[in-house]
């Protein structure tokens, strides 16, 4: 079995406090007001590239339910009708896990950003939390996946060899 890497563990770590080391506890109060509102424009565009991380996010992962749904539907007709769904099950939740970890990655992107708009103490100790969290649930949904992927090629190989046997 392959060992992870720590790599992605520290690179996780950098990410939750690099913001904090960059910007520490300061707010735009202590700015000068010219250079208060150059940067009340850059957190006016941070905040909508983190609205929009979460729109495309929540949106990518209601487009795996939506899909989900249907071809769970299309499998339990196939099922009712007397057909074979052990195969579908598997490419369904292959693909379900892709959209998961898809999703999961632009959610991640939005935790960034919004660290960066407010870099506060306890937003980055949330942050790491919810990386964490995240980073994990990905590792592991995608770990899951391959195997599926290579069950399902084994399940394909053993299909075709055991068609051959019945065409000699």
């Amino acid at each position: 079995m392959k060992k992870s890497s720590v790599v992605p563990f520290i690179f996780v770590f950098a990410i939750c406090i690099l913001p904090f080391l960059l910007f520490g506890q300061h707010t735009i109060e202590e700015t000068n007001t010219v250079a208060e509102e150059e940067l009340s424009h850059l957190y006016v565009f941070f905040e909508w590239a983190e609205f929009i991380a979460d729109v495309v996010g929540i949106g990518i992962l209601i487009l795996g339910f939506i899909k989900g749904v249907i071809v769970f539907l299309k499998m339990e007709f196939d099922n009712i009708t007397g057909g074979d769904t052990f195969d579908d099950i598997l490419a369904l939740r292959s693909t379900l896990g892709g959209y998961i970890i898809l999703s999961l990655d632009f959610l991640i992107i939005s935790d960034i950003i919004h660290s960066v708009v407010k870099p506060e103490f306890y937003e980055l100790i949330n942050l790491g939390i919810i990386v964490v969290l995240r980073t994990s649930i990905g590792f592991f949904l995608g770990r899951e996946i391959m195997e599926l992927r290579h069950n399902e090629k084994d399940l394909k190989k053993h299909k075709v060899d055991e068609s051959a046997k019945e065409a000699e």
